[in-house]
This record gives structure tokens, C-alpha cells and sequence, in this order.
């Protein structure tokens, strides 16, 4: 969780710094709720991206393990209805053969016309032990190895849910905002994130308040953060 108050303070600060501006508490909900989305949606662009380029990370610290540390209070495992139905709603992420997490293994995606040519051909099906599954429509996919489709045992990752809205309580005292937290409401998102909250927030701001130098550095400081999120 990150503190909603620690960084409405760091922003007002930032924002005020040679008199560039005031955020009102309104704008600055905004701000932040849009901040959270974005954040949240990075997360699952870069862990399919880093999946793809790092098929083999799987040890502690790396990028896919951060990501799905990140992720984790809305991640869940669900069974493939019939063998073939994706669960209705929410990203669907890695298919599994079996269940528990010593005894599944993650199947490979092919395209259709590749498992035809497989399941068509006797030399090949002999060769063909290992189970794959291609997209069957939307939400629905089908799973096969040599000897024909496989309808049991299916499971899915699935990744359910956004962050709630964070809200910044305040009463209005002597025509002055002051921080009310019994009205609060805090980031969903680990305290790793602050830092990109703050610049995602002053970027915003720098578009709302038209200052290229807020928005600038917010910028800047962003792409800082996201290098070194890379490495």
C-alpha cells in the first residue's frame, strides 16, 4: 500500500516549487486514480512482454517474480470449464496441463493449421507427446497432443480486478484543505511505487496547469524509473 497522503505531499511540494502551481484536491484524486490505472496496466504489457523474452526467469528478484509479486492480490488460478472455456472475465494469462504447482506444467501456444498438420501426419504424432493448445474463438481455446484433444485437468491464470479508487479525504477549514484520513483512501499498489506515482501525477498536472517544465521533469524522472526497473 502506499500512503496517499505521503505523496499528495510530495507532489503539492514539487508543484509549488518556483511557484508553478497548486493542485486542488479534486484534481489531484484525478490525478491519482489515472496514475494508478496506468501503473496497474504496465504491469500486465511487461509481464507478458518480459515472459516472452525471459521464458526462464523463475528465481527470486527477477523481473516476472517482481511483476507477479506486484500482481498477487489479484492473481488466481481457475479451472478451463469443459476443457475449453476460458474463465468470462479478467486477463487470461499462462494455460496449465494439471493442477497444483508441482504437478502442472505450462502449455505451449501454436496456431491451429500447425497441430491439423501434426494430428494429420502418423510420423509426426509419435512425436507429438507433449500437450498444446491454440485459440478456438473468443475466450475459448482446445487442447492436444498425440493421441486427441484433451478436455480435463485445464487451469488458467487469471489476473481479476483493478485497484480500488484512492481518494484523498480532506475537510475545508478557514477556506484550507486539511487531510482527513477517516475519509481516505489509499493506493492499491505496493510502496515501491511511490516514486512512479509522484512523477505519473506531476506529469498530469504539467498537462493540466500547462507547464512544460512540471511536465518535463516529471517526464524525466519517469523514464529514470523505468530504466532502471529494466535492468
Amino acid at each position: 500500500m502506499v500512503n496517499i497522503d505521503t505523496v499528495y505531499q510530495t507532489v503539492q511540494a514539487l508543484a509549488n516549487k518556483e511557484q508553478r502551481g497548486y493542485i486542488t484536491p479534486q484534481e489531484y484524486n484525478l490525478f491519482a486514480n489515472q496514475a494508478q490505472q496506468d501503473i496497474f496496466e504496465q504491469y500486465l504489457y511487461d509481464l507478458e512482454a518480459f515472459r516472452e523474452r525471459r521464458p526462464m526467469q523463475h528465481q527470486l528478484g527477477d523481473s516476472v517474480s517482481m511483476l507477479m509479486n506486484k500482481l498477487k492480490d489479484f492473481y488466481s488460478i481457475s479451472p478451463v470449464t469443459g476443457g475449453t472455456a476460458l474463465p468470462s472475465t479478467g486477463n487470461i494469462g499462462r494455460i496449465f496441463l494439471g493442477q497444483g504447482t508441482t504437478n502442472r506444467r505450462t502449455l505451449k501456444k501454436i496456431d491451429p493449421d500447425t497441430i491439423k498438420d501434426l494430428i494429420a501426419s502418423p510420423f509426426h504424432r509419435k512425436e507429438f507427446t507433449d500437450a498444446v493448445y491454440y485459440d478456438d474463438g473468443s475466450r475459448t481455446i482446445m487442447v492436444w497432443d498425440g493421441t486427441g484433444q484433451i478436455t480435463t485437468n485445464i487451469t488458467c491464470e487469471v489476473i481479476s480486478g483493478r485497484p480500488t479508487l484512492a481518494y484523498w479525504g480532506y475537510t475545508v477549514v478557514n477556506e484550507k484543505p486539511l487531510y482527513d484520513p477517516t475519509t481516505t483512501s489509499h493506493f492499491q499498489l505496493e510502496a515501491g511505487e511511490q516514486t512512479d506515482l509522484v512523477a505519473k501525477i506531476l506529469k498530469l498536472a504539467g498537462v493540466s496547469i500547462e507547464d512544460e517544465q512540471l511536465y518535463a521533469a516529471a517526464q524525466g524522472e519517469e523514464s529514470l524509473n523505468i530504466q532502471q526497473e529494466n535492468k
